[in-house]
């Protein structure tokens, strides 16, 4: 996929619009970039390059945040496809009862006050997630996007899932 403009966030921090890129590549391409866009090496310069330099320092910051995370990077590469993921997005009936008994036990679960059942719950379905990403670098290395699409709208249901068991450990 090319860059569409000079806000593109791979462009701006110099690196191939893909899936798969390593997070410490990211994070390195970020502090290199920001070294030289950071406002206060503008401090004295004239106000307007002030304002250009934080306007610049802004947008690398931005698309740090939306490629530092592999769900960030998969929605945000799929966005410059074309691809969009709406907020009632459904997923295939299977999934919606596996997450419909998932959240009956849990809720069983917090009801009991089972700490520890829950911190099993949430353990599993972490490992769920996971499974979930390397099936998302899968769909984008096989430039599949309607596949990347539903699993993404199905982390969307295994994340509220992580901050319901979040929220029943908090409640201690």
């Amino acid at each position: 996929m090319e860059s569409r403009s000079s806000s593109d966030a791979f462009e701006l921090l110099g690196l191939p619009a893909r899936f798969d890129l390593d997070p410490q590549v990211i994070e390195s391409a970020y502090f290199d970039r920001s070294k030289t866009l950071h406002p206060d090496r503008f401090a004295t310069a004239p106000a307007a390059e002030r304002v250009a330099a934080l306007s610049k320092a802004r947008a690398l910051n931005d698309a740090y945040l939306i490629l530092k995370k592999p769900v960030g990077r998969a929605e945000y590469l799929l966005q410059r496809a074309g691809v969009m993921i709406g907020e009632n997005e459904r997923i295939e009936p299977s999934q919606i009862m596996e997450v419909l008994e998932a959240r009956e036990e849990l809720a069983e679960a917090r009801h009991g006050k089972d700490l520890a059942k829950v911190a099993a719950l949430q353990t599993q379905m972490q490992q769920r997630r996971q499974q979930e990403l390397d099936a998302l670098e899968r769909a984008f290395a096989a430039d599949d996007p309607a596949a990347a699409k539903g699993i993404l709208i199905a982390l969307r249901y295994i994340d509220r899932y992580l901050e319901e068991c979040d929220a029943a450990l908090d409640e201690d």
